[in-house]
């Protein structure tokens, strides 16, 4: 009979090199660009089939065109301390929202806000400069406000 060779292989020790590392705030300097892919079209109330979407949405998606993110999320104004657009915490949305990430599988852990109006919000998510639209909250009910 013959005999079985041994096949040994040899590991070589070493280090994996990166071919690219990229900061996750290097969307900063981009001006954004929409995405609907994610959008929520069953909810009741929140999907942007709901509504007009051009009167209510397209104008005010139009105005952010020509900003960076960063000026986007440096802009300030009404009555609230603070910026107009920025992440919220998924902790902080209302319990049907944070009920509705998780129908939906969303793995996220945070919100973009954009101020419309004074009640007017537009949530979703962003990835690398891209705002996947996922809900239009004509009344404030998703992150709702204490009254003082």
């Amino acid at each position: 009979m013959g005999r079985k060779k041994k096949v040994v292989q040899a590991e070589k020790a070493g280090r994996k090199k990166v071919s690219a590392v990229e900061n996750p705030e290097s969307f900063m300097g981009k001006c954004p660009v929409w995405g609907f892919k994610m959008h929520d079209a069953s909810h009741p109330r929140w999907s942007i089939e709901n509504y007009s979407f051009y009167e209510a949405i397209m104008n005010k998606l139009i105005s952010f065109e020509g900003l960076t993110w960063s000026e986007i999320q440096a802009a300030s104004g009404g009555r609230r301390i603070g910026t107009n657009h920025h992440f919220e915490p998924i902790e902080i949305l209302s319990k049907e929202a944070q009920k509705r990430i998780l129908e939906l599988k969303l793995d996220i852990d945070e919100v973009f806000s954009f101020r419309l109006s004074s009640t007017e919000r537009l949530y979703g998510i962003v990835e690398d400069g891209v705002f996947y639209i996922l809900w239009y909250d004509p009344i404030h009910e998703i992150t709702p406000v204490s009254k003082k």
